[in-house]
C-alpha cells in the first residue's frame, strides 16, 4: 500500500532489504490470475472473429473454433505462467538500461522494483477489463475493441492505423503511474539523480512498448497479404 500511497518512504524502506518479495509476487500474480479468468469469454469472443475472417473452409473454421473453446482454460493457464516468466524478462530489461547508463542497479533490485510496480499495471488490465464488461462482451467488433483505457479511445484504429492505435493504448494513466513509480524506485535504489532515472525509465518504456507496436505491424502485414482485416 505504501508503494501507492507513498512511493518514496515504501521504496527507502525497501532499498536495504534483501528478501525476495515473496508476498508481493503472491499478490501480483493472484491479481493478473483473476484478470485472465475475467477474460477468458473476451478471449473467445475474439478469437472467434478473428477464425471467422480467416480464408479456409467453413468446417476447418468451425473445428478450429471449437478447438479453441475446448482449450480456453489451457490457454489462460499459459498466459499466466508467461506472466511470470515476463516479470524476469522486464527486470532484466530495466537492468541492462540501467547498466548502460552506469546506475548502480543490480538484477534482484530491478525485479523487486518491476514486482512492486507491476501491481498498479495489473490494476489498470483489471480497469480495462471492467470497462469491457460494462460496454458489453457483444459488442466487440474487432480485437481492438477491449482497449479502453488509452488514449487510443480519442480515436478510431481505421483512422490511425493499428501499430499506431496499440502505441496510443500504452499511453495510459496506468502506464504512467508505472513509470513514475519506477522512476522514484531507481532514483531510490541507485542515488541517481531524477532526470538519469526518468531516462532510464523512458528508454525501458520505449524498449517494451514499441515491441507489441512492431509486432502488430507485421501481423497485419502478414493478414492483409491473406486479405484478412481485423478493423
Amino acid at each position: 500500500m505504501n508503494i501507492i500511497t507513498n512511493p518514496v518512504k515504501a521504496f527507502n524502506q525497501l532499498k536495504t532489504e534483501e528478501k525476495f518479495p515473496v508476498v508481493a509476487l503472491i499478490i501480483l500474480l493472484a491479481l493478473e490470475l483473476i484478470n485472465l479468468i475475467l477474460n477468458v469469454p473476451v478471449n473467445i469472443k475474439v478469437s472467434d472473429m478473428v477464425m471467422s475472417k480467416m480464408s479456409l473452409p467453413e468446417k476447418q473454421v468451425d473445428m478450429a473454433i471449437q478447438m479453441t473453446h475446448k482449450l480456453r482454460y489451457l490457454s489462460m493457464i499459459g498466459g499466466f505462467v508467461m506472466y511470470a516468466i515476463l516479470l524476469f524478462l522486464h527486470a532484466l530489461i530495466v537492468f541492462v538500461v540501467a547498466l548502460l547508463f552506469k546506475a548502480k542497479l543490480n538484477y534482484m533490485k530491478a525485479l523487486r522494483l518491476i514486482i512492486y510496480c507491476f501491481i498498479v499495471l495489473v490494476i489498470g488490465e483489471l480497469v480495462n477489463t471492467v470497462l469491457i464488461y460494462i460496454k458489453g462482451i457483444d459488442t466487440i467488433e474487432s480485437m481492438y475493441d477491449i482497449m479502453r483505457t488509452g488514449a487510443n479511445m480519442f480515436t478510431t484504429v481505421e483512422k490511425v492505423g493499428a501499430p499506431l492505435f496499440v502505441f496510443l493504448y500504452a499511453i495510459n494513466p496506468f502506464q504512467l503511474w508505472f513509470i513514475v513509480l519506477l522512476a522514484i524506485g531507481i532514483k531510490v535504489f541507485t542515488e541517481s539523480t531524477w532526470s538519469k532515472s526518468a531516462i532510464i525509465c523512458f528508454v525501458y518504456w520505449l524498449i517494451v512498448t514499441l515491441f507489441p507496436v512492431i509486432t502488430t505491424y507485421f501481423s497485419q502485414m502478414a493478414m492483409a497479404s491473406k486479405g484478412i482485416n481485423m478493423y
